[in-house]
């Protein structure tokens, strides 16, 4: 009992401590020529990555990702992700060595329809985390390594949530979307001046990558309903396991795993009613984040009563008091 007291306690001064910052720290703004410049040649390689810096407030414990494309000039433009395009730190295992035609593809990806979302759905379908996920497909890389990506993963999976009424905007849809575009071009450009074992280290796609397009990678003529439903399900299953493998390994898998996925179970049916009020409603106000946040606090709270600390830690990759505000995600834009 004294452990979910101090929960509560700690819960509540970091939430009014956040509060506080919030009211005095503005959101970078979205877009513009800011996103764009020139850096030193460097290799002679086009590439695609991903930078991170704090989201929403400079305290922040999560991390806002948006992806930059350079071209082997020297020239580059960033795609914001709901947020910056510019300033913060390159993100371990993100970038790729990749030829300049398929900069469009990236730049689509992260900022066009179906692929990007309206900005606010984005407590339905997903963050900044899942949108740059999203433009570095076919890189096969992943933001997994930025902060509180354990924590929006669990809620909105690698490329976001796929909620029915919002289906257009499920993943699987922006990638025939995007084919329009023409083909990606795999590889890396013959003119790259770097070693083979680097080379090889740069293409080696994420496991969460491979996992997705196992289950969505030949969809088509299987799009109803239901066995849509069958497929994310078990994707989602397939998903847990996975993180847990990497984020816990094997430690008592078989018994805290199901207690995971069950929870998430529930948190979906509670967060789809809310998610249809946000649908009806248009856009958040503060009445409905704050409802969200308890939606999430509780899930976690929920879960961290059911499987050890040290699970709970490794598995969200935070303390069992940290408190999640979904304002740190807030874009900056309104469309």
């Amino acid at each position: 009992m004294e452990k979910f007291k101090r929960f509560f306690i700690s819960g509540a001064v970091i939430l009014t401590i956040v509060l506080m910052t919030l009211h005095g720290v503005a959101f970078p703004e979205e877009g513009g020529t800011e996103c764009r410049g020139a850096d030193p040649v460097i290799g002679n390689c086009s590439t695609v990555n991903v930078k991170v810096r704090p989201a929403y407030f400079p305290q922040s414990p999560a991390d806002h990702t948006y992806v930059k494309f350079a071209e082997e000039d020297g020239q580059w433009e960033s795609f914001p992700c709901f947020g910056a395009c510019t300033g913060g730190n390159l993100l371990t295992d993100t970038e790729s060595f990749v030829f300049k035609d398929n900069k469009k593809i990236v730049k689509y990806m992260a900022t066009e329809k179906p692929c990007r979302w309206p900005s606010h759905y984005y407590l339905i379908i997903g963050v900044c985390h899942q949108l740059a996920n999203r433009s570095l497909f076919h890189t096969g890389k992943t933001v997994k390594n930025a902060r509180m990506y354990n924590w929006s993963s669990f809620f909105y999976y690698t490329y976001g949530a796929c909620f029915w009424p919002l289906k257009k905007y499920c993943f699987d849809n922006c990638q025939e979307a995007s084919e329009a575009l023409g083909p990606w071009k795999p590889g890396v450009p013959p003119g790259c001046n770097q070693s083979e074992p680097e080379k090889r280290s740069l293409i080696k796609p994420d496991d969460e990558c491979m996992l997705y397009a196992k289950h969505f990678g030949n969809l088509k003529g299987a799009k109803d309903s239901r066995s849509m439903k069958d497929v994310f399900k078990n994707y989602r299953d397939e998903l847990f396991s996975l993180y847990y493998q990497q984020r816990v390994g094997d430690q008592k898998k078989a018994d805290f795993l199901p207690i995971l996925i069950k929870g998430h179970d529930v948190l979906i049916e509670r967060k789809e009613e809310l998610d249809y009020r946000l649908l009806k409603q248009g856009k958040p106000d503060e009445k409905i984040f704050d409802e969200y946040n308890e939606l999430f606090k509780d899930t976690l709270l929920q879960l961290s009563r059911q499987v050890p600390t040290d699970v709970y830690k490794r598995f969200f990759g935070m303390q069992e008091d940290q408190v999640i505000d979904v304002r740190w995600f807030k874009p900056s834009d309104e469309g």
